[in-house]
């Protein structure tokens, strides 16, 4: 291998192990298409669990839970993926995005998602009856999320301006660099 030649992917590796370029593309075509099993697998690692364990809890032959986490995406079945992350203790949402919405409209969607996902920490803020701990700790995430998604839109935002010639920034806004700027801290958590 060229000394200055460096590789930077799984899929570089395998083109020049190949000694093939098209190797590439299809090492690449395989990892997209197994986004879903990756994500199973690091699961059940993280969480420490063997095959062998998984396979026992699910009633399965450990031979399924390697032929699940070798395959890709397109192999799998969706009752054995609910499955599988049920005895991990993963729960699975799917979330539909309509790809022929414009950019503007899949972000909508998004949004609305992460709200319903906030709701629920209303919902569990009620729950709690009073207990000061957990709800002064909801709000205190919830706060970090709302700065979070500022700090990321205004980030994104910029570059907007930047590529549109515009001077309007968000970054000053967010460090409370402009005059009349609200406190960040004390709207956040107020």
């Amino acid at each position: 291998m060229d000394k200055e030649k460096r590789l930077t992917s799984v899929s570089d590796a395998a083109a020049f192990l190949a000694g093939e370029e098209e190797v590439k593309k299809q090492v690449e075509t395989e990892i997209e298409n197994s986004q879903i099993v990756i994500n199973m697998l690091q699961m059940r690692v993280c969480k420490g669990v063997t095959q062998k364990e998984l396979a026992r809890r699910m009633g399965c032959d450990p031979s399924k839970i390697s032929r699940m986490e070798a395959g890709n995406d397109l192999q799998l079945k969706m009752g054995d993926v609910i499955q599988y992350l049920s005895v991990l203790d993963v729960s699975i949402s799917l979330l539909f995005e309509d790809t022929s919405l414009p950019a503007a409209g899949q972000i909508k969607q998004h949004v609305y998602a992460i709200q319903e996902q906030l709701e629920k920490l209303v919902k569990i803020a009620r729950q709690v009856d009073g207990d000061e701990e957990i709800i002064t700790k909801i709000h205190a995430f919830c706060g970090e999320v709302l700065f979070d998604f500022l700090k990321k839109f205004g980030d994104s935002y910029d570059q907007l301006c930047q590529v549109s010639g515009r001077m309007t920034r968000m970054t000053p806004l967010l460090k409370g660099q402009k005059s009349g700027a609200v406190d960040s801290e004390k709207s956040l958590y107020c």
